[in-house]
């Protein structure tokens, strides 16, 4: 199995409703219910969708959310967009946003950077709120 389809097998072990769609240079997943700060985000739980790079050792960018969110403290968010388009229906608003830590693989993939780091990541990006 190559690594990005390894990656996508590590992140359904702690989102077995995940769900993915291959594309050249990429695999997007979608998680149906990733929990957010209600206080902040004025909802508990978000659709979240990421693409996990096929190219080994590539660092992941960016992460999708539906729906468009507005921020219960702030009229703007930052380093956020909407629309932004992902292959999953409906529309998406999207958060620039990459690992705090340099992106080095192991060939074990539970050790070093994988993509179920990074998708626990979002939750630090969640509770900062609209800065």
């Amino acid at each position: 199995m190559d690594r990005a389809k390894e990656e996508v097998e590590l992140l359904k072990t702690a989102y077995p409703a995940l769900e993915s769609v291959e594309e050249s240079d990429f695999i997007w997943v979608r998680i149906p219910s990733y929990p957010v700060p209600y206080r902040l985000w004025g909802r508990r739980n978000l659709e979240i969708a990421f693409r996990v790079p096929k190219q080994p050792g590539e660092a992941p960018y960016a992460f999708w959310v539906k729906p468009n969110l507005i921020s219960a403290n702030r009229p703007s968010i930052a380093n956020y967009s909407h629309p932004s388009s992902t292959p999953f229906e409906g529309e998406w608003g999207q958060f620039s946003w990459s690992p705090l830590t340099t992106w080095i693989i192991k060939n074990d993939i539970r050790e070093g950077s994988n993509m179920l780091n990074f998708a626990r990541s979002f939750a630090d990006r969640f509770k900062e709120g609209a800065l």
